[in-house]
């Protein structure tokens, strides 16, 4: 009964590891809603200040350009657009060093962000730019913007009313932001206002929007992207661009598999010592009484989980550093569960070495997994067929888990 609940726990716990795996990879994902043809409104995050996310944004936007997009909305104050756009139609850069002048502190105040504007002149000259942000910087950018529209007799103009606005918004945002870390359902209603208004006003169907990864959230209605959710429905989308960034772990790539490679070698060190040392007293007699149907399975398991171990690369631990830290597939705890076993594997192995070497000493549990000799092995490779996605090594694994599995039970009765 001992031995039957160790079992049941071992089984539960690495049943649990695999669900929560799916579960949190699926959760993550779901905070991503990419673009279709129904789509209007197409929002993108970022980590603000960083070059990997703004070379993404400017290669999304030329290409939405090229389709004919005019349209980028970005979290600007409604004046500081504005002045990019009249910077657009001029050859001086007097404007955007003004600009970039009044910014400087802020995370947005780097020569990434000023590189990202200049390309976007360069590669797609007649973009208009959307600000929906706050006033922020308002009594410098905001200031120098009103007295630039005085100065041209432009004080009743809808420019000047929607630069008073925002200024106005600024201050309050200011008032009520004391921590100044830019969270404020203040600023998160004005950015959703903002945003319906120059929507209406930009007279395009189809736009981007480029704004920090905390905004564009679509399953919390408490920031804009959820509440332009509830005002605008399935039109809209919104992707962080750190998931592009991150890319996918394509299942089926061929190359060198570094992970694989080692897990081949904690099987086959021991199995080599086992053959050459340690083969227990009567094994040589009971392997001839061995089923021809299941060693045909477990030869043919061997040579293809040895196969695909090595050729797909998809198998190594897939992570990359961005901005906001290391990201990383939540499968990968599979991957981690597998290594888990295949140490669990070795102790096996280092106890039966340890042991006197008989036929039960062989085939006895291990940490609750019975005949742990060819059950940790093949739940192993299983682990990583399913982290990777790979069905050639799943059904590799099932193949030598049918051979392997039910030769040991043979043995073992």
């Amino acid at each position: 009964m001992k031995s039957r609940i160790k079992t049941i726990a071992a089984f539960m716990i690495l049943g649990l590891v695999v669900i929560a795996s799916f579960a949190l990879s699926a959760f993550d994902r779901n905070q991503d809603v990419y673009p279709t043809e129904n789509t209007k409104i197409r929002l993108y995050g970022e980590a603000h200040g960083a070059k990997e996310y703004y070379d993404i944004e400017v290669a999304l936007w030329k290409s939405y350009y090229d389709k004919g997009d005019r349209a980028l909305f970005v979290e600007l104050p409604y004046y500081t657009a504005e002045y990019l756009n009249l910077w657009m139609r001029e050859d001086s850069d007097e404007i955007i060093d003004q600009i970039f002048a009044d910014i400087q502190g802020t995370q947005s105040g780097n020569a990434y962000y000023y590189e990202f504007w200049h390309e976007i002149k360069e590669s797609c000259p007649e973009t208009v730019f959307y600000g929906t942000d706050v006033g922020h910087q308002y009594d410098v950018t905001g200031k120098r913007y009103l007295e630039y529209l005085a100065d041209k007799g432009l004080e009743k103009s809808e420019n000047y009313r929607l630069a008073e606005e925002c200024i106005k918004q600024g201050m309050e945002y200011y008032e009520e932001d004391t921590t100044h870390n830019g969270i404020s359902s203040i600023r998160e209603s004005y950015m959703v206002s903002n945003f319906i208004d120059a929507y209406s006003r930009c007279g395009s169907e189809t736009v981007m929007g480029i704004y920090g990864s905390y905004h564009v959230d679509l399953n919390d209605p408490e920031v804009m992207a959820g509440r332009l959710l509830v005002h605008y429905g399935d039109i809209i989308s919104s992707v962080r661009t750190s998931t592009i960034a991150f890319g996918e772990n394509k299942p089926y790539r061929f190359g060198f598999c570094v992970t694989g490679f080692l897990f081949l070698l904690m099987l086959f060190i021991p199995n080599i010592y086992w053959g050459m040392k340690a083969k227990p007293d009567g094994y040589d007699e009971e392997a001839q009484k061995e089923n021809k149907i299941l060693l045909l399975f477990e030869r043919t398991g061997e040579v293809l989980v040895t196969c695909s171990l090595l050729i797909f690369p998809a198998v190594n631990p897939y992570l990359k550093i961005l901005p906001e830290g290391i990201f990383f597939d939540w499968r990968i705890i599979m991957c981690v569960a597998a290594l888990v076993l295949m140490i669990l594997y070795e102790c096996y192995w280092i106890r039966y070495f340890k042991s006197q070497r008989t036929l039960r000493d062989q085939y006895s549990s291990f940490a609750g997994f019975p005949l742990a000799g060819a059950t940790l092995p093949v739940l192993a490779v299983l682990l990583l067929g399913l982290y990777s996605l790979n069905l050639i090594i799943i059904c590799s694994s099932v193949i030598l888990g049918i051979g392997h599995i039910g030769i040991h039970l043979m043995h073992s009765k």
